[in-house]
Parts: structure tokens; C-alpha cells; sequence
């Protein structure tokens, strides 16, 4: 019987002390395990709740962020189309300032060069003229009298005024 109850304080009793104590460990503490598991479990489903909600956020705003993307897009085309026009417009208004500029520099450059030859012929016919008078005064004080001289001149004169002015 010894035996029997060494084997029942060796073995049976721990197991029984253990079963006791199990028994009532799980007695007081189910309430607080449960409540505590419970407020963790609300806890991992409000963060699951606020992280899907941030992921709809996000998403929302990627989408929006999107939509500008491609607005701006939009925009810049537009934007460079309308540079572009406006480049054009302005180059083709420079070229036809250019021409218009050119020409009338051509007709500005034609119209001194013709005023420049009309002067020069002035100016020759007028040379011409002085030196056929003096050559021809000359020659007639050599030759005539002073009162023949006089007339000749004169009608000479007049001669070469009615040349120059028809010229």
C-alpha cells in the first residue's frame, strides 16, 4: 500500500493539484481572456475598417490624380498647338514684312538711282552747255563784232534753253 501511495501523491495528486488549478484558472480568467480577446478582435477589425477605407481613399485619389494627369495632358497639347499656330503666324507675318521691306527698299533703291542719273545728266547737259558757250563766245569775239557777238549769243541761248527744257 506504500506502493499505492507513493504512486497516488507521486503521479495522481500533481495531476489532480494541476487539474484543480486548470479548472479554476479557466474559471476566473474565461471572462477577461474573452473580454481581452474581444477588444483585440475589435481592434484588428477597426484597423482592417480604416485600412480599407485608406485603401478606398487612396484609390479615389489615384483616380482623380488620373484624371488630371490626363487634363494636363490635354492642356499642354492644346497649349503647344496653340504655340505652334502662333509661331507660324508670327513667322509668316515676319516673312511678308520682309518681302514688303525688301521691295520697297528695291523700288526706294530704283528711284535715287534713277534721281542720281537724271542729276548727272543735268549736270552734263548744264557742262555741255557752259563749255559750247564759252567755246563758242570765245570763237565769236575772235571773229565778229561785239553787236554781232550780242545776237548770236542771244539765239544760241535761247537755242539751247529750249533743248534743255524739252529734255
Amino acid at each position: 500500500m506504500e506502493e499505492h501511495i507513493d504512486t497516488l501523491k507521486g503521479i495522481i495528486l500533481p495531476f489532480a493539484n494541476f487539474f484543480i488549478f486548470l479548472s479554476l484558472a479557466i474559471y476566473f480568467f474565461r471572462k477577461p481572456a474573452r473580454a481581452a480577446a474581444a477588444a483585440r478582435r475589435a481592434g484588428f477589425e477597426k484597423l482592417m475598417a480604416e485600412a480599407r477605407a485608406a485603401k478606398e481613399e487612396a484609390l479615389a485619389k489615384l483616380a482623380d490624380l488620373k484624371k488630371r494627369e490626363l487634363a494636363l495632358e490635354t492642356e499642354l497639347a492644346e497649349i503647344r498647338e496653340i504655340a505652334r499656330s502662333t509661331a507660324q503666324m508670327e513667322s509668316d507675318k515676319i516673312l511678308a514684312d520682309a518681302e514688303r521691306m525688301a521691295k520697297h527698299l528695291q523700288a526706294e533703291a530704283k528711284r535715287i538711282a534713277e534721281a542720281e542719273v537724271n542729276n548727272a545728266r543735268q549736270q552734263l547737259r548744264r557742262e555741255i552747255v557752259d563749255a559750247v558757250h564759252f567755246g563758242v563766245s570765245q570763237k565769236l569775239k575772235v571773229e565778229l563784232s561785239l553787236e554781232a557777238q550780242r545776237q548770236l549769243v542771244r539765239s544760241k541761248t535761247n537755242e539751247m534753253k529750249q533743248l534743255h527744257a524739252d529734255n
